[in-house]
Formats: C-alpha cells, sequence, structure tokens
C-alpha cells in the first residue's frame, strides 16, 4: 500500500475468534477509510455492529514525527538514518491508520511492515527500511520483531535487539523509522474511534 491508498478492509477466512479481540485467519481487501477522521465519519455513519464486522484486524495509526533525518536529503531506494526529535508537525501521515494484516494474495507467513510496495504493510516513507519489521500472530497474541532495519523499531520507548520479538498490547507506542505510531487490536481501535465521537 503506498500513502495514496487505502487501508484494508478485513474479510473472513476462518471463523475462530482470536485472542487478541480480532479474527484468526485475516486477509484483507481495499478499504476506503484511510485516516481516524475518515474511521470516525464510518462508525457514525454505520453503528457499531456493521462497523466492528467491517474493521477486525489490529490497527497502527501515526501519530507524528518521534526523529529527525541527519543523512540530508532523502534519496529513492536509501534508508535515511533519523535521530529522536520532540518536534510534531503535521504531515500526510499523521493521523493516518495501517491495517496490520495480510496483503491479498501475500504468500503465507509474518505480517511484514516496511517502505517496499511488496511489504503487507507499506508506508512510504525513507526512514523505514524496505523489511523493517514484521508482526506475528500467536496464541499468545501479537508480536513484533525488527528485521535489523537501519534505525530500529522501538516498543514503549525500548530499542528492539533485531530477530527478538516484543508482545503488543493494545495502546503500545512504537518508533518506527523516524515516526510513533500507536498500535490497537481491534477491539481496542473501536474503542478508540468511539472514544473521539464523544
Amino acid at each position: 500500500m503506498t500513502m495514496n491508498e487505502a487501508p484494508t478492509r478485513s474479510t473472513e477466512q476462518t471463523p475462530s475468534e482470536a485472542p487478541w479481540g480480532g479474527e484468526a485467519g485475516i486477509v484483507t481487501e481495499e478499504m476506503a477509510a484511510g485516516y481516524v477522521k475518515d474511521f470516525c465519519d464510518e462508525l457514525r455513519k454505520l453503528g457499531d455492529t456493521v462497523w466492528k464486522r467491517q474493521y477486525r484486524t489490529p490497527m497502527l495509526i501515526v501519530l507524528g514525527k518521534a526523529a529527525e533525518l541527519t543523512e540530508g536529503k532523502a534519496f529513492s531506494g536509501i534508508t535515511m538514518v533519523a535521530t529522536p526529535s520532540g518536534d510534531v508537525t503535521h504531515m500526510a501521515l499523521v493521523n493516518r491508520v495501517f491495517a496490520v494484516a495480510k496483503a491479498p494474495h501475500a504468500p503465507r507467513g509474518p505480517i511484514v511492515l516496511g517502505r517496499s510496495g511488496d511489504a503487507d504493510v507499506a508506508i512510504p516513507e525513507y526512514s523505514i527500511s524496505k523489511r523493517h519489521c514484521y508482526f506475528d500472530f500467536e496464541a499468545d497474541g501479537i508480536k513484533v520483531t525488527d528485521c535489523g532495519s537501519t534505525n530500529g523499531t522501538l516498543v514503549g520507548g525500548q530499542r528492539l535487539v533485531p530477530g527478538e520479538p516484543a508482545t503488543l498490547k493494545d495502546g503500545t507506542a512504537l518508533a518506527i523509522g523516524r515516526f510513533a505510531f500507536s498500535f490497537h487490536t481491534a477491539v481496542g481501535f473501536h474503542a478508540h474511534v468511539k472514544s473521539l465521537l464523544a
């Protein structure tokens, strides 16, 4: 998915309920919403029951910048090195929502996040490696593992050792490249969007 493409809406592959608040065996198709505001509008329009059926995958919400690029101008195909930054500016990715789900027709295995169009969760940002990290759905929850990316992956402020997974909980803060994200289970994402309507 590129920055201009929408995240995906889940379709049922198996009927079993997963322990992380979503469906087991989720595959995806295109969905119209792309920003938090879009999901709020859809919840108002569709109501809780229909909305929950349509959005059954965990989501990542871009909160803002977590770091600044230090290598200068970004060039295609190069991962830029990022340093911490407290400055959160408004840009196209802020409040963007990315579904943590396999792309349609993707091979089995973990859900890969990266800047490459081949990634299941593609985020076109130069501080994110082509194959930055991946998500595994396991019996005890969802885990994220850094793939040895240039700028690393931080979970709750702690840098992950490449190849060593960390379990995610609803609302966990992640830093991927120079951006801060909030991870939400399907149930937690619904609660978050609903709280914004109040």
